[in-house]
């Protein structure tokens, strides 16, 4: 077979059998992700993996295990973030389950109890009871305190593990919420966090009226810095990126990997003139960054970036918000990059 198109396979071992025939023939690792992916590929399990892999390979573009495993984790990393997310509820029913059938029990032994308080009442005061019956009710109302005690207190014990385990599911949960909303690289706010904060921040703005405005920023030249220097070091420019500007906004702020290298930040209550000295502010901060080589200690170079910002206008549809937003980085990008431009 030939690695320039999928091609429709019914029988399983004939897919796995042209999987494996295709990671060869691209010199791979047949790692499960990389495996994964190509599975897909073959399949057409994911159509716009299918095409990204197709459109790679056509053009005899670098096709590495890091490509791959990128490609994994945007495409299909999440169904095993899923199944953490599925487990972990799972877990967390399980936990409040337990609970619910002790609570239960507590509730039955408690009626008993009191049903057993009620009978020795009654006996009690009926007349002429005997003091030999006396001693007997009493035998018997003393043996049930002694158990609806041990129970009550077997229930306090089981309940404080059951509250340890709800809230270690719980933790877990929120690890896991917070994996699906970084990005995986550089630590930042991923698309999908970005999308729900920038829709959280004009619902905001449409209710308040104060100002908001949004960046796009994008990294000048970095194909052709990825193409001479590899992947590797390309994440490492990302990385530089994203951490500048983490340390160059407010807590109030998103910053956010917007794809590829492309960041945004969202900037609630602040007007575009005070975006634009944010801007500027980053561009500097970018452009005395450099990215040294670990092995020989020399530097790969300077990093700049191009920004283009605008502010939110009232009623306006959020589409028509970031698209402005990226057109402006287009003239940033057309006007010679390493600047700054708004609409």
């Amino acid at each position: 077979m030939t690695a320039t198109a999928t091609t429709k396979i019914a029988n399983p071992r004939d897919i796995a059998q042209n999987v494996m025939t295709l990671i060869n023939e691209l010199n791979l690792q047949p790692t499960p992700q990389v495996y994964h992916v190509f599975y897909s590929y073959l399949t057409d399990e994911v159509p716009e993996l299918s095409q990204l892999i197709k459109v790679l390979i056509r053009n005899t573009q670098e096709l590495d295990e890091e490509t791959v495993f990128r490609i994994y984790h945007k495409y299909l990393g999440s169904n095993a973030l899923q199944q953490k997310i599925d487990q972990g509820v799972e877990g967390l029913q399980a936990a409040v389950e337990r609970v619910e059938e002790a609570v239960h029990s507590v509730i039955r032994d408690t009626e008993i109890f009191c049903d057993e308080i009620d009978t020795a009442s009654n006996r009690l005061t009926e007349d002429g009871i005997s003091p030999e019956d006396v001693h007997c009710v009493t035998q018997n109302l003393s043996k049930a305190t002694h158990t609806a005690r041990n129970r009550y207190g077997d229930f306090n014990s089981n309940l404080g593990e059951y509250h340890q385990e709800v809230r270690r599911v719980r933790s877990e949960l929120e690890l896991v919420r917070r994996d699906a909303l970084t990005d995986t690289l550089t630590g930042i706010a991923n698309r999908k966090n970005f999308d729900t904060s920038l829709r959280d921040a004009v619902t905001s703005t449409m209710e308040t009226g104060v100002e908001l405005s949004l960046l796009m920023i994008d990294i000048d030249h970095f194909k052709a810095f990825n193409d001479n220097f590899g992947h590797r070091t390309g994440d490492g420019v990302l990385k530089a990126v994203a951490r500048v500007l983490v340390n160059s906004t407010k807590g109030a702020d998103t910053v956010a990997r917007y794809g590829g290298e492309e960041f945004a930040i969202i900037l609630p209550d602040t007007s575009l003139e005070n975006a634009k000295k944010l801007a500027d502010k980053l561009r500097n901060n970018v452009s005395m960054q450099q990215i040294i080589n670990k092995k020989t200690g020399k530097s790969f170079g300077k990093l700049t970036v191009s920004i283009g910002l605008t502010s939110y206008r009232l009623g306006e549809n959020i589409l028509e918000f970031v698209d402005r937003a990226d057109n402006a980085l287009y003239e940033a990008k057309q006007g010679g990059r390493n600047t700054c431009m708004s609409q």
